[in-house]
């Protein structure tokens, strides 16, 4: 028996049986394709909202820092300056309701 004769012996003996695909194996990868499609969508749109919430946080915050620049308002949060966190809690909770979040912190 020379060397081409037992490479088509070794691939009748293994080779996998004929017949209809595994349509278990098929539901499964149609499953995980499906899965990962929904997935990618789905981190699309979590990173499109985390950009405008940082976008709309940056703003916030710019606006804040300009109005503490007014001489009124300066002179209180330097006589109070536990009030700059009364002030953005505050911010915190006028944000939640109008982004329509009743569960702040679950």
């Amino acid at each position: 028996m020379d060397d081409e004769e037992l490479d088509s012996l070794l691939g009748e003996a293994l080779a996998p049986p004929e017949g209809p695909a595994d349509r278990g194996f098929v539901l499964r990868v149609e499953r995980s394709v499906a899965e990962e499609e929904r997935y990618r969508k789905w981190r699309a749109a979590l990173l499109r909202q985390l950009a405008t919430e940082a976008l709309a946080l940056a703003a916030v915050g710019g606006s804040f820092a300009f109005i503490a620049r007014v001489p009124a308002i300066e002179a209180a949060l330097t006589a109070a300056p536990g009030l700059i966190w009364a002030a953005l809690v505050l911010l915190l909770l006028v944000w939640a309701l109008v982004r329509g979040r009743g569960n702040l912190l679950a």
